[in-house]
């Protein structure tokens, strides 16, 4: 498996410097032929607002393409050492993490479907933008979409939500009958809101929306920003514009929504979700019964309730990947070509052994002699560099002789 993949998400970077790594749309196509032109086969690019990642196929099992992803990060106007604010996997580790991702395991919220929407749409653009897709791309695609789709039917894993910002929407679509949305504002750019300002675009795109930062610059770059309007939190909370829901969300150590500022508004009915610990809204200031508060805390018991029925879920999830993963592996090796190495593998080694015996063991520099058989067996052998690594290991190690050699 030659898939590679560079990405990194919200377990261990910013928001910040995940938004340096996006694309926007209108400028996505040109991008990413930059990119190819610097080497690569071909290219995928995935963002969200919790991770960026592309993926591509490597010429052969021994590229090293680490290069390539600091090149790739350097022409995004990023820093050498970007690359470790990320992970780099290979092979086998890098299907395996796009079946999880791609099956919402490595989601924000554990569970949510949108991440799979989300891959296919990139695949898509890759798609009818004309640019290339190696076969190996497109199987491990193809494989993670089959994966996903198997685990969202068998293990049942997004039935119960345990994210409050789920919850969240879900309690607003129950009381949107009685306290429709005519303008939502949303304050803060943490995951939550960034969460519900998707969950606007994709459910409600006729709503209008205004999302509210104290630093509007930092939220400016961000691809969310794209179909709000945006505004500064100091000048709404000193003047506040009419408004039918506020989700809010932030860092603050006190409330920002204070008697004062409900004070100054119209008396008419409004739903407020303080989805901030500790809270944005003092709720001692909410007056009248026509308005209505969810706090955080009304969401966290059900969110436990879910959490053990999402637990198993997990764990069925988790079993259905490995199963796909061992099914795709066990049919490559299947396959005619495989089937007729795995044959030969204890004779290959035997064989490799006893030309090396040629190569004046004795004189000769370990290291070349390591090169002299990685040459050889790529030259004659195409297969997992899983094999090639134990032949390799096992025939060069100090004191392997021909009576040594043996299959392991």
């Amino acid at each position: 498996m030659l898939l590679h993949v560079w990405g990194t998400d919200f377990h261990r970077s910013t928001g910040e410097f995940r938004s340096r790594l996006y694309i926007a749309e209108p400028e996505r196509k040109a991008v990413i032929e930059s990119l190819l032109a610097m080497g690569f086969r071909d290219l995928a690019y995935v963002a969200t607002c919790n991770r960026v990642e592309f993926y591509t196929t490597a010429h052969d099992v021994y590229a090293d393409t680490r290069p390539l992803w600091i090149a790739l990060l350097k022409k995004l106007g990023l820093a050498d050492d970007a690359f470790y604010r990320g992970y780099h996997l290979e092979g086998k580790s890098a299907l395996r993490h796009l079946l999880r991702v791609a099956s919402s395991l490595e989601s924000f919220a554990v569970g949510e479907p949108q991440i799979l929407g989300q891959i296919k749409d990139a695949l898509a653009s890759t798609r009818a933008w004309g640019l290339p897709i190696g076969r190996d791309l497109d199987r491990a695609f193809a494989l993670a979409f089959e994966t996903a789709k198997k685990v969202r039917t068998l293990s049942g894993i997004g039935a119960k939500p345990v994210s409050v910002a789920t919850l969240g929407m879900r309690r607003f679509e129950a009381f949107e009958a009685q306290w429709p949305a005519t303008h939502v504002v949303v304050v803060g750019r943490s995951p939550i809101s960034v969460h519900v300002l998707d969950w606007f675009a994709k459910h409600r795109p006729a709503t209008p929306v205004t999302w509210l930062n104290r630093d509007v610059a930092k939220i400016a770059r961000l691809p969310q920003s794209q179909r709000v309007k945006l505004g500064a939190l100091a000048d709404f909370v000193a003047a506040p514009t009419e408004f039918s829901h506020v989700f809010t969300a932030t860092a603050s150590r006190d409330p920002i929504f204070t008697g004062v500022f409900f004070e100054s508004l119209p008396k008419r009915p409004r739903i407020l979700f303080d989805f901030a610990q500790p809270p944005d809204i003092e709720q001692s200031a909410i007056v009248g019964a026509s308005s209505k508060l969810v706090r955080m805390e009304d969401l966290l018991d059900e969110a436990k309730r879910n959490a053990a029925d999402r637990a198993r879920a997990v764990a069925a999830a988790e079993a259905i990947l490995e199963a796909s993963l061992r099914e795709f592996f066990r049919a490559q090796k299947e396959a005619p070509i495989l089937r007729e190495f795995s044959s030969i593998e204890g004779e290959l080694e035997a064989q490799a052994a006893r030309a090396l015996a040629t190569f004046d063991p004795a004189g000769a520099d370990p290291a070349a002699r390591r090169a002299w058989l990685e040459k050889v067996l790529r030259k004659h052998l195409h297969d997992a560099r899983e094999h090639l690594r134990r032949v390799l290991r096992t025939t060069t190690e100090p004191g392997h002789g021909v009576g040594e050699c043996r299959s392991r």
